[in-house]
C-alpha cells in the first residue's frame, strides 16, 4: 500500500478521531466564553480598619469553644462608614475559629462573607493577635454580587472584649453588576 493512502478502516477512524477533537475544543471554547465574563470581573483594592468590641462567652465544661459575638465599627475603601458584624465558634485547643459576617454600609447595603481565622497568644499577657481570611460571597444594594477576599488583622483584649486593627484584600468593582 503506498505511503498516503488509508483503508475504509483507517479513513474511518480518522474522521471519528478529528470528529473527536473538534468537539473538545468546541467544548474547550463554550467553556472559555462561559467563564469569560467572570474571569474578567474587574477586581478593586479593598482595605480599611476597625474597632470595637467582642463578647466572647465559654462554652462546655471545661471550655472547649469560645462563642464570639462582635459588631465593631470602622472606615474603608468602597464603603466609607460601616459596622462590621461577625460571629465565629473558636476551638480553644487549635486557637482556630470559623463563622460568618457581614459589613453594612452606613446607607444599608451590605457585603457578606464566611470566616476562617486563627488566633495565637502575644508577648502581652491577655492580648490575642488574630489573623481571618474572609471570603466575599455577595451583598446586597451596590454590594449584590460582589465576590472578592480579604485578610483581617486585628489584637482583641481578652478581658474587655476591645479589638482594633485592620483588612486588605479585593473585591470585584462595587456596583459593576448593575
Amino acid at each position: 500500500m503506498p505511503t498516503g493512502l488509508f483503508t475504509k478502516g483507517q479513513a474511518t477512524m480518522k474522521i471519528i478521531m478529528n470528529s473527536r477533537m473538534s468537539l473538545r475544543m468546541a467544548a474547550m471554547l463554550l467553556t472559555l466564553a462561559v467563564a469569560g465574563p467572570v474571569v474578567a470581573e474587574k477586581q478593586v483594592t479593598f482595605r480599611g480598619s476597625l474597632q470595637g468590641k467582642e463578647i466572647d462567652i465559654p462554652q462546655g465544661t471545661p471550655p472547649v469553644t469560645l462563642s464570639v459575638d462582635g459588631a465593631v465599627a470602622g472606615i474603608a475603601t468602597h464603603l466609607g462608614k460601616f459596622t462590621y458584624r461577625y460571629q465565629v465558634t473558636v476551638i480553644l485547643a487549635e486557637g482556630s475559629g470559623t463563622g460568618f459576617g457581614q459589613m453594612i454600609a452606613a446607607n444599608g447595603d451590605i457585603i457578606f462573607f464566611t470566616i476562617s481565622g486563627q488566633g495565637e497568644e502575644t508577648d502581652v499577657p491577655g492580648l490575642n493577635s488574630i489573623v481571618e481570611m474572609n471570603t466575599i460571597s455577595g451583598g446586597t444594594g451596590r454590594f449584590a454580587g460582589v465576590k472578592g477576599s480579604l485578610i483581617v488583622e486585628r489584637l482583641v483584649d481578652l478581658a474587655t472584649g476591645n479589638t482594633s486593627g485592620s483588612f486588605h484584600g479585593t473585591i470585584t468593582s462595587p456596583g459593576a453588576a448593575h
